[in-house]
């Protein structure tokens, strides 16, 4: 097939911490699509591994721009987006490749529809490249991912787009000025919800995230480490303290009386107590900010929150799931809030 020029109004922006043995892969996925060495920016988040030097030898016309401490991937992403001078930016990870075309069909769709500013492809596995990583992925109204592609073919999920609620940025191609004025990536997530706040308020804003099953990028995956607990847990409350509704929270506080102490339960079962804990106190010393959190959110709000949330299967661990038991009060607690979700929807719309 032949492939349309790399889009030269499209820059790329690659986030990298101590990713060296994997990040020359990613820049040889974009010599391949055709991107000019002048359209990569890579962001050096505080790595040790000699990146830069690397960069400067074996892909010297590339931008480099050093972070002095590793804060996550948030602020990187940020720094791209406020300094390209392209009006499109594809932020990707640095364990990451394209397809020679994924841009230019991501590209090609927003630039035909002026409501879309998010393209997102499907991630699918490096390892194994026809399965889905991340795919139709929404936002469960109790603030969990929905990801219902997940391990399953890319001949199951077919070739029609589909709008989506979130999308993992992995790789995204973002209009730059929406994402200025929808209030960047919150800094503050470090990992957990980092890419989920940020474009689930692209959809309050009112605009859309399409999902193209031919634009496919390959992650090189690997399991989230326990370390990362904190911060999803502390993330979440976050996240429905600044992003949601007034009227939604209390609309949701009985499930949110169900669900948080199920999630205490566990994670002290499982030996992960003291995570919970640094997570109230860290969601706790956030609370100052929240009016100005809160303020940023109404000022976009174009949709409420009926139209962006929903209830579908939870993703659970592995090693939280635990045996058939579990997973029989797991499903049956999944179908208890999609029928508490359909009434409450009919208030929230």
């Amino acid at each position: 097939m032949d492939l349309s020029p790399f889009p030269a109004d499209v820059g790329v922006a690659i986030v990298s911490h101590n990713n060296r043995g994997k990040i020359g892969a990613t820049l040889a996925s974009l010599d391949r699509a055709g991107c000019a060495q002048e359209q990569m920016l890579v962001v050096d988040v505080a790595s040790t591994d000699g990146l830069a030097d690397w960069l400067r030898t074996a892909y010297p016309r590339v931008s480099v721009r050093r972070m002095a401490s590793n804060d996550g991937p948030n602020p990187g992403r940020n720094l791209a987006l406020r300094e390209s001078p392209y009006p499109f930016v594809f932020l990707m990870d640095s364990d990451v490749q394209v397809r020679p075309d994924t841009v230019q069909r991501l590209h090609a769709a927003m630039a035909a529809d002026g409501t879309v500013k998010i393209g997102s492809p499907l991630v699918v596995h490096l390892d194994d490249a026809d399965r889905i990583q991340y795919g139709g992925t929404r936002l469960h109204f109790i603030c969990e991912a929905i990801n219902p592609w997940m391990d399953r073919t890319l001949a199951e999920r077919g070739l029609s787009p589909l709008d989506i609620g979130v999308a993992s940025a992995n790789g995204l191609l973002i209009d730059r000025n929406a994402a200025i004025e929808i209030g960047l990536f919150d800094e503050r997530y470090f990992m957990g919800k980092d890419d989920g706040d940020f474009t689930h308020r692209m959809r309050v804003a009112g605009h859309r995230i399409l999902e193209l099953p031919e634009a496919l990028v390959l992650h090189q995956s690997r399991p989230r480490s326990t370390w990362l607990f904190y911060y999803q847990i502390r993330n979440r409350w976050h996240f429905m303290l600044k992003n949601y509704e007034l009227r939604t929270l209390i609309t949701i506080a009985p499930c949110l009386l169900v669900h948080e102490p199920l999630q205490l339960l566990v994670l002290h079962i499982k030996g992960h107590g003291g995570a919970y804990w640094k997570a109230v106190a860290g969601v706790l010393a956030m609370l100052p900010s929240l009016p100005g959190d809160r303020a940023l959110v109404r000022g976009i709000r174009k949709l409420p929150d009926g139209e962006l949330l929903y209830a579908d299967a939870l993703i659970v661990r592995g090693d939280l799931a635990g045996g058939g038991i579990a997973r029989a009060a797991k499903n049956s607690y999944e179908r208890f809030l999609r029928g508490y979700w359909a009434l409450a929807r009919v208030v929230l719309k």
